[in-house]
């Protein structure tokens, strides 16, 4: 069995969020894994770790799904739901993908949602700092052109949404593309989720909580603290490995995760962007294909360049 959906991205534009209502629908089924990246690297080696020959985790990808009998499993709990999907935020941006979906799965359904540019890579830049990841120490490093910035795939490059989304265009009709953005989610969420649910032909009536924020990006305060309610908690460690079923419960309680949400976000400070570092990002790196973008989603972005 393979999906016949899938959430491509971008990334930190809400596809967390996006996924986790999604799996709320008792007709649609969600993999458990999120980021398989099957169409990515298919038939590649994974590489488990951080090493000296990749010290940037370059091709750090230990959760991903390599081979075909594997990413069929994802999906084989799966019962009589009318929509089965995954969320894989390097589909939007990895060449090869939009032909091997293609190949594998021609009448497969996209989901896109799109974020402004320079303030997804902010966000980016927040998540890598709350994983001590961060490419560099200081957010307006992403105007060098040299630095690991421009190199990383999911940091600039992931931002010339036309430059990536142009060849799924090419290759699928119209009608199995949905392009979203994210001011739309944070404006009227209860609808941004009915469009969804139509565009899979699932009942569009259906209410989900839309109450807990995921994968929320931020300077930890509190490392102590995050150890135990963090992304990597301890607690949910131990958890998993004494009782596997009570970790999937609590998982899907939705008065359990919000209070985690809550918390977590507590122990996460958000500075604001840098202003001139965010009108320079846009004017000299990302203008010219936001324009591009808007025409081919048919969607005005003039406010996500003029402030």
């Amino acid at each position: 069995m393979l999906p016949n959906f899938l959430i491509i991205g971008a990334g930190k534009s809400g596809t967390t969020t996006l996924h986790n209502v999604l799996q709320q629908h008792p007709e649609i089924y969600m993999s458990s894994i999120k980021e398989p990246n099957f169409f990515a690297l298919e038939g590649q080696t994974k590489i488990n770790g951080y090493d000296k020959d990749d010290p940037h985790g370059f091709f750090h990808y230990p959760w991903a799904v390599t081979n075909m009998e594997d990413y069929q499993n994802l999906f084989k709990d799966a019962k009589d739901e009318i929509a089965i999907g995954e969320s894989s935020t390097m589909y939007q941006y990895m060449p090869l993908v939009p032909q091997r979906i293609k190949q594998h799965a021609p009448n497969m359904k996209i989901i896109g949602i799109f974020r402004n540019p320079a303030d997804r890579l902010y966000s980016r830049y927040l998540h890598l700092v709350r994983e001590d990841r961060a490419p560099s120490e200081k957010f307006k490093d992403c105007l060098n052109k040299s630095s690991i910035w421009w190199q990383k795939n999911d940091l600039i490059q992931e931002g010339f949404y036309y430059k990536h989304m142009h060849r799924y265009f090419e290759l699928f009709p119209k009608n199995q593309l949905k392009i979203l953005l994210y001011d739309d989610f944070k404006a009227d969420p209860n609808t941004f989720m009915k469009d969804i649910f139509t565009f899979l032909d699932v009942d569009s009536s259906f209410e989900p909580n839309l109450n807990i924020h995921y994968n929320i990006s931020g300077k930890i305060k509190n490392k102590f603290i995050d150890r135990f309610i963090g992304q990597k908690s301890l607690l949910k460690k131990w958890i998993g490995r004494t009782s596997p079923i009570l970790l999937e419960q609590l998982k899907r309680s939705f008065k359990v995760q919000n209070l985690v949400s809550k918390l977590r976000s507590k122990n996460l400070e958000r500075p604001p962007i840098d202003q001139s570092v965010r009108q320079q990002l846009l004017q000299e790196v990302y203008t010219q294909d936001i324009k591009a973008f808007q025409d081919l989603i048919q969607r005005d972005l003039s406010h996500w360049v003029v402030h």
